[in-house]
């Protein structure tokens, strides 16, 4: 069969995150209006009776990432933003994977319904003329258009090879993983940002009893004045966070989840390497 990786790479905000849930079908990688809301790579299946493709989504290539990850990969997807297409490509981030080399490259082309239907073809056209790349595709994460071409696009790409994955797995990453990112990502959607950016989640239990998962966690945040915006007037805000998080939690897992949140400060946390690598910000 054809089974491999896929690596989703791109400046912030492409769409990188919302392409990737569309291919593999369920919302594994946590997608927000905030630029670089994925701060470490996520991985993400889609499993056909022919093929395998774990889909990898990286942080934004604008936030010079570490991209050792990107050795290993079988398949580029390059993901661009049609509203400032050539300065994406000419972007020297973002060079090295449009110049072409040894990897298969496939750009992705989102953001194209913002243009009349007549003038989305020079789109795809002006990304095969600045790069070289085996295939380029117009997509729209929201409505699906495009995207079923953009996966038998990649998979045909992927080298033949035995199976990789057992057929149940839906990411290379743990449930408790997983819940921990949607929960950060909902911060960003109540909160003002630079609170949410330097308020960490730590998952204290993570446990399954009486068909129900069970998530207790802790949010870290970085000066005592930022504990009361967390809380919230009355705990609204924090309710806020556990609905919104708890219930794209269960989309996921795909069973009911009851989710604890405690708010806890940790005195400038982001300036000490022992809490950033506590935390999961570095290795």
């Amino acid at each position: 069969m054809r089974t491999g990786y896929v690596g989703m790479v791109g400046p912030a905000n492409t769409g990188r995150s919302s392409l990737l849930n569309a291919l593999v079908g369920n919302r594994i990688s946590p997608v927000s209006q905030q630029p670089g809301t994925t701060r470490v790579p996520l991985t993400g299946l889609h499993m056909g009776r022919d093929f395998q493709a774990c889909f990898v989504d990286t942080p934004p290539l604008d936030r010079n990432p570490d991209l050792e990850v990107l050795d290993w990969l079988d398949v580029l997807c390059v993901v661009v933003d049609a509203r400032s297409l050539v300065e994406q490509l000419r972007n020297p981030n973002t060079r090295r994977f449009v110049e072409g080399g040894e990897v298969p490259s496939v750009c992705a082309v989102t953001f194209l319904d913002f243009f009349p239907g007549g003038l989305q073809p020079s789109f795809l056209n002006l990304a095969s003329v600045n790069g070289s790349f085996n295939s380029v595709v117009g997509v729209c994460p929201p409505s699906g258009r495009g995207v079923d071409r953009l996966l038998t696009t990649l998979i045909g790409q992927l080298p033949r090879r035995g199976a990789l994955f057992p057929a149940e797995c839906r990411s290379l990453h743990s449930e408790r993983f997983l819940v921990s990112e949607l929960i950060r990502t909902q911060l960003y959607e109540v909160l003002p940002w630079r609170i949410a950016d330097t308020t960490a989640v730590q998952i204290q239990e993570f446990s399954f009893r009486d068909g129900r998962t069970y998530v207790r966690a802790n949010l870290h945040v970085s000066r005592h004045s930022n504990k009361g915006v967390v809380i919230g007037r009355k705990g609204r805000t924090l309710q806020d966070i556990v609905r919104a998080a708890g219930g794209e939690a269960q989309k996921v897992l795909g069973r009911e989840v009851r989710l604890d949140l405690w708010v806890k400060v940790r005195e400038a946390w982001p300036d000490r390497p022992a809490d950033l690598l506590e935390f999961g910000y570095v290795c």
